[in-house]
């Protein structure tokens, strides 16, 4: 036996042309939609006063509603921010903990405001200074949330702003902080073909400066020949000529030396005196480190146990620098042709 109870989708039997009748659906499905979202507002804002972590065993609410919603983390944060700041919570002293715009928590509650409005009328009431009576501030909030049930989010921003200039005209210490100085950039490296690459941010006084020593050396040739080179092409020889000059100049700084290691011990700078008619040392000369050998059972071992290699301060050389050194087993064991005439 078939059932006969099926649920009414949509279209739902509205007559053809009723504009209105369209409208009204609409606008009371979103009203319906926001009610619901204040709910889960309300019931995570409950879940935070008996704690998240004793509850379910997460370290916080915006945690265990991406979890629970399978929402992203930015808008877990969001939806947990908000609902946070329209809804009261008890703290773990029993104390309780005022929203930051109460009366929005409940204009929110009945699906009249939209989420983007409630997110400005909430940063406009975080902004207002402390020196701002509760009745100043509650008849603020009113103003805003009468505002959103009709209007834009762009509408409440004006709004808030306008609000803002007029209790806090001078604005707070915290929000013009001193401007902070751009220092310039400059990348420089080497890749493998051997040519190197750089790039940089310039501030806007090097970088004036820069452009002044590079575009009169960067015209094409006045020989009376065609400059077939690019633009990046002179620009390059441009840069190429003033590293000459700079490299050149009397006044280059010689470069900088790095700081000695104190674990080194300073080397003797007196010449070492020899006996007169002792025999001739032969000098030796230091042992490398053995290779790492592989065992029986996989594992590579050192040829000696003892030893022990700082390996802070070794530095991997170069691929084609490993590849461009002989090799002296290679060359020893290789037989000599022999000559020919």
């Amino acid at each position: 036996m078939t059932s006969t109870n099926t649920p009414k989708t949509f279209p739902l039997n509205l007559p053809e042309g009723d504009a209105d009748l369209l409208l009204d659906e609409l606008q009371t499905r979103l009203r319906e939609g926001r009610r619901l979202a204040a709910e889960v507002g309300q019931i995570l804002a409950e879940i935070e006063s008996r704690g998240v972590r004793e509850l379910y065993g997460y370290n916080s609410t915006a945690v265990f509603y991406e979890h629970v919603a399978r929402v992203p983390r930015a808008e877990a944060q969001k939806v947990t921010s908000r609902a946070l700041a329209l809804n009261s919570r008890r703290a773990r002293d029993g104390t309780s903990t005022q929203p930051v715009a109460p009366l929005t928590g409940v204009t929110a509650a009945t699906g009249v405001l939209a989420e983007a409005g409630i997110d400005r009328i909430v940063t406009v009431m975080r902004r207002l200074p402390d020196h701002v009576a509760v009745e100043a501030r509650l008849e603020a909030e009113k103003d805003l949330v009468d505002l959103a049930s009709v209007a834009r989010p762009r509408d409440i921003t004006v709004a808030g702003t306008d609000l803002l200039a007029q209790h806090d005209p001078d604005g707070s210490a915290g929000e013009d902080p001193a401007p902070k100085r751009e220092r310039s950039e400059f990348w420089l490296r080497q890749k493998r073909t051997g040519r190197w690459d750089m790039r940089g941010n310039l501030d806007p006084e090097t970088g004036a400066r820069l452009n002044a020593l590079l575009v009169p050396r960067a015209y094409p040739s006045l020989n009376g020949e065609a400059d077939v080179r690019t633009p990046a092409e002179r620009r390059g020889d441009a840069f190429t000529e003033i590293v000459d000059l700079a490299e050149s100049g009397p006044d280059v700084p010689l470069p900088r030396q790095a700081p000695e290691q104190g674990s080194e011990r300073p080397q003797s700078t007196q010449p070492v005196k020899k006996p007169e008619g002792g025999p001739k040392t032969t000098p030796v000369r230091p042992k490398s480190h053995p290779r790492p050998r592989s065992g029986d059972d996989g594992v590579r071992e050192t040829a000696v146990a003892g030893q022990s290699q700082n390996v802070a301060r070794r530095r991997p050389t170069r691929w084609w620098a490993r590849l461009s050194k002989p090799r002296a087993e290679t060359h020893a064991q290789r037989p000599q042709k022999p000559l020919t005439a």
